[in-house]
């Protein structure tokens, strides 16, 4: 259910992070790829030209994804038609560069897609109740090629931000399911495989820490004496906020002095390098050891202690969204072909299959991984035909 006030704005695409069509490999007598960032921001434009859009409308595009369906839903995809039209394109596109850094302030691309998934997605529902069970099919995996193109930005955040989106879509197709003929549930076996992979959180993570590193190197190389350290940190690291205080305690731990913040700043490259390359690592394992070192390295330089984000958090989101898509590619096969397909099929977390329960004429998945205290499984809707009836 949809109810949004009217956007003060409506043509917002030069509002949006700077984008520009990279060509980096390829020849120079070719022109560059197509960049599947540019349709997005055209399609959000021409997605808030045709509907009004409240400022807060990616979080409420979002919740009306998993609310029941009503009039204003399809006044609102009906609107969208030409909108989608240029999503649908850029989705289609192998290519998507953000060209975003990590200073930008303008981060409006993630509300952007957030919006443009969410209407797809709400397209896809429709289109299911309809009887369009493939134009659904396509709308959803227009929509996780998206959200996985937003996570090429090279931000952490945005590698959340896709894994958000992603959850609703697949509960979206396990609902639906059902509705799809064995030639269908195979073409979304291959779609679903043919998705963008999208960035990981080692990638987000090293491409942080470049420009981070190269931020702290710029303030360093450019201060004299501990008083210009301390203003540099203090204008030109958001993260402190203008805190003069906070941005005297990072130089004074590292000694009071230019050389002593080089100092730390290279320790905590040093530090990031070698945490980048153990995101492949068991989460327990990489969560306990990344606790013990940062706890035994902070005690002696504030900057890890500042400016490292908590990685056992991001390893964390990771492992559970692997798991996720684990279950919806089980989930389709077993629809196919019945429970032995899980042995083809292995939980991300441990390499064992999935576990099968039968529900009421349709199945739940079951992995042995738990997000807070709960194990990550996926149900999957019956025929209505075969549902049961309990006497009253």
């Amino acid at each position: 259910m949809i109810h949004l006030r009217p956007a003060t704005c409506l043509l917002l695409l030069v509002t949006f992070a700077p984008i520009r069509c990279a060509a980096q490999g390829y020849a120079a007598a070719q022109p560059p790829p197509e960049n599947a960032a540019v349709k997005y921001l055209r399609a959000d434009a021409s997605l808030r030209q045709s509907y009004p859009l409240a400022p807060d409308a990616a979080q409420t595009l979002q919740a009306a994804l998993q609310a029941p369906l009503d009039d204003a839903d399809e006044k609102l995809v009906a609107a969208a038609d030409d909108a989608l039209v240029e999503f649908d394109h850029g989705a289609a596109l192998p290519y998507c560069n953000w060209d975003l850094s990590v200073g930008d302030a303008n981060t409006a691309h993630r509300g952007a897609i957030t919006e443009l998934v969410a209407v797809s997605g709400l397209r896809a529902r429709l289109r299911f109740r309809d009887g369009n069970s493939s134009g659904a099919v396509s709308d959803v995996l227009a929509s996780m090629a998206a959200e996985r193109h937003l996570s090429l930005d090279g931000t952490l955040a945005s590698v959340l931000f896709s894994y958000k989106m992603e959850q609703p879509l697949v509960e979206i197709l396990a609902a639906n399911l059902y509705r799809l003929s064995p030639e269908q549930l195979k073409e979304l076996a291959g779609g679903l495989q043919s998705l963008p992979a999208g960035s990981t959180m080692a990638a987000a993570f090293a491409a942080e820490k470049v420009r981070r590193n190269e931020r702290l190197w710029d303030i360093a190389r450019g201060a004299n004496t501990r008083d210009e350290l301390i203003a540099a940190l203090q204008t030109k690291i958001p993260l402190l906020h203008s805190d003069h205080q906070a941005a005297a305690q990072i130089v004074d731990g590292c000694g009071g002095s230019v050389a002593g913040f080089k100092t730390c700043v290279e320790q905590e490259s040093h530090f990031d390098d070698a945490w980048a390359s153990r995101f492949d690592g068991p989460p327990v394992l990489f969560e306990t050891t990344y606790q013990a070192e940062i706890k035994d390295r902070s005690k002696t330089n504030p900057v890890i202690l500042q400016f490292t984000p908590m990685l056992p958090r991001f390893r964390w989101a990771e492992i559970y969204n692997q798991t996720r898509r684990g279950l919806l590619q089980a989930a389709v096969d077993v629809q196919l072909r019945g429970p032995d397909a899980l042995s083809q099929h292995p939980d991300p977390h441990d390499g064992a299959p999935f576990s099968y329960h039968s529900i009421d004429g349709g199945f739940r998945l079951q992995s042995r991984l738990s997000e807070n205290k709960v194990p990550l499984s996926l149900t999957v809707a019956a025929r209505p035909e075969n549902l049961k009836v309990n006497p009253k």
